[in-house]
């Protein structure tokens, strides 16, 4: 008896034990399902809705757009960050990464010549200008000099003028010729003061045939040139000519202002002569390369019209710095065959010399406007990434920054440009 007594208690106590773990057990699955159940709900992002014809109208209930009427879609967010790495770099925007078998190129240090390119304008030699005064007052008779740009050519009579004040020079150097016929040294210097009032030597010549002088005397040029009035100043009229001829300033077409019948005094300037053989190239250069050049570079340009016809001068003036982007340098240039046009457009390339820097084939560079760029290979694709550039030298273009001499870049970064849409880039 004694012996069944425990084994039932035995039983009883194992009996106990398993009901005190088989509800622990359920108490722990019920509160792991509740706190699984809570996490989940954390996780769950809300859903909102959208309108596909107005993106802005978004709720977090389904619905009709407020605009529209149409019925709102379940926005869906793109979230790549569970994708695999390869799909990913893939299907990147190709303004964002490429992937391509093209060939590559490193930029190397070299001591290159320079080549410096500026755009320009052709104008006027303002040294070869010259001021026709009158060198005798009286009354213009006839003027055949009148229009603005008018062509001249030396020994041309330009004017008639009355000049009492000439009449009494002719008529003692005729006198003097009279009383000494055959002494021509006591002439001479009355021959250079002639000379000097404006005579040309036929004219002085012609008084030894002369009885008595008249107050009438033509006057004639002593260059070749084009006619434009006193106040004409080329450095207005092709850089400023909107505003220059809008003013009071001289236009390129109409009268110098030098009639017939207008009364002069002695000294007082009718017109300028230009020289049009004598011309001068205005480059704009910007203001960081202009530390390299030179007085003397040489200087070889084409003229918009004429790409094929290549023109070479030397670099005559530089100007001064002045803060702006840019700096003027001078070219003289003599157009004897009178193939260049003042105002016509020059595109130039200056030699500068050579220059010690990191350089790259500009076919490897992309030209976005205010900044460059080049496709950089990182991990096996293709970066567009940012580069600052320099001056350059035949085909090949300066490196500042953005990438050193151990990358690797697309040798053609045309290939790799997206033309539907901007390169978007990455700035190291």
């Amino acid at each position: 008896m004694a012996i069944r007594k425990n084994s039932v208690f035995l039983i009883s106590i194992f009996l106990l034990l398993l009901l005190v773990i088989l509800g622990t057990t359920y108490v722990n699955v019920k509160q792991r399902n509740r706190d699984f159940g809570n996490e989940t709900a954390k996780q769950a992002p809300k859903k909102k809705f959208v309108c596909s014809m107005h993106p802005e109208v978004v709720q977090n209930d389904p619905g009709d757009c407020p605009i529209c009427g149409m019925s709102l879609i379940e926005k869906i967010d793109n979230d790549m960050s569970n994708s695999d790495s390869l799909l990913n770099d893939v299907v990147k925007p190709v303004n964002e990464s490429v992937l391509a078998a093209v060939s590559t190129v490193s930029p190397f240090q070299a001591d290159l010549p320079v080549i410096i390119e500026a755009a320009g304008i052709i104008n006027y030699d303002s040294r070869k200008i010259r001021t026709v005064s009158a060198r005798f007052g009286g009354l213009v008779e006839r003027s055949f000099v009148k229009y603005q740009f008018q062509p001249v050519r030396k020994g041309q009579k330009i004017y008639e003028i009355y000049c009492p004040d000439i009449y009494t020079e002719k008529w003692n150097y005729i006198k003097m010729i009279q009383m000494y016929p055959d002494q021509d040294n006591l002439t001479v210097e009355a021959r250079e003061w002639l000379n000097l009032l404006g005579l040309s030597v036929g004219q002085v010549d012609s008084l030894k045939k002369s009885v008595k002088p008249n107050y009438h005397l033509p006057v004639y040029s002593f260059e070749d040139g084009y006619a434009v009035s006193t106040d004409f100043d080329p450095e207005k009229y092709f850089f400023s000519n909107a505003e220059y001829n809008s003013g009071n300033a001289v236009s390129a077409v109409g009268s110098l202002g030098f009639n017939d019948g207008i009364t002069i005094e002695t000294g007082k300037p009718l017109f300028k002569m230009m020289d049009i053989k004598s011309l001068r190239v205005d480059l704009k250069v910007k203001t960081e390369d202009i530390w390299m050049l030179k007085k003397g570079q040489k200087v070889i340009f084409t003229v918009a019209g004429s790409p094929g016809q290549k023109f070479e001068a030397n670099i005559n003036q530089i100007e001064p710095l002045n803060g702006g982007l840019f700096q003027l340098v001078k070219v003289f240039f003599i157009d004897n065959d009178g193939h260049l046009i003042p105002g016509g457009q020059v595109q130039a390339h200056i030699l500068a010399g050579n220059h010690q820097s990191l350089w790259l084939s500009k076919t490897a560079v992309i030209n976005l406007g205010q900044k460059k760029s080049v496709f950089a290979m990182r991990d096996n694709k293709f970066i567009a990434t940012t580069i600052k550039t320099g001056v350059r030298s035949g085909e090949d273009i300066e490196i500042l920054s953005g990438i050193d001499q151990h990358s690797k870049v697309a040798l053609n970064a045309l290939l790799l440009t997206d033309s539907d849409g901007f390169i978007k880039t990455y700035s190291p």
